[in-house]
């Protein structure tokens, strides 16, 4: 991963609320220098109680297929590509639930993002469909990336590195 103080995490938080008779997930967008640097903006995203808030995996991102991602002051230029994070759904033969799948995705428009995101949803899955779609540029909250935008670049990049650890958000 980059030594730069500019990285983008996405973040599974777990939890739970006051309605909920089971734990709950969300995913979060930020920005930071490490997965400990991002907790107070990961606190401002979560809707549930605060007590008992953790994380179960999350993503560094220095890239993704042949682009790498980067922040910067400036928005990206006008027709760019754009980063999307799509949460894919289906259900298995046999098994109480949903099962997910989350990608993120270089695409120009968020059509062109939902077809790449179906073409690699689970050959098992039976009735597989699609939850939500997520412009990610749009996701990160201004004020928590001290005002930095998401770019993309063509370029070789360390790609994504994948974590999962039951880490409480203190």
């Amino acid at each position: 991963m980059p030594t730069t103080s500019d990285r983008l995490f996405v973040v599974m938080l777990g939890g739970t609320h006051p309605r909920a008779k089971v734990e709950l997930h969300d995913v979060a967008f930020a920005v930071g220098d490490t997965l400990e640097s991002v907790y107070p903006q990961l606190r401002e995203q979560w809707f549930g109680e605060p007590r008992g808030m953790h994380v179960d995996s999350w993503m560094e991102v220095d890239g993704v297929e042949g682009w790498k991602v980067r922040l910067s002051a400036e928005p990206a230029a006008e027709g760019s590509p754009k980063l999307f994070f799509i949460n894919l759904g289906g259900y298995e033969p046999g098994a109480f639930g949903e099962a997910h799948k989350y990608l993120l995705l270089v695409a120009a428009d968020a059509a062109e993002a939902k077809r790449k995101g179906k073409a690699q949803a689970a050959a098992e899955w039976m009735l597989p469909h699609k939850d939500a779609l997520y412009e990610v540029d749009d996701c990160i909250p201004v004020e928590a990336a001290g005002g930095r935008h998401l770019r993309l670049t063509q370029g070789p990049h360390a790609g994504i590195a994948y974590h999962s650890d039951y880490l409480v958000v203190p």
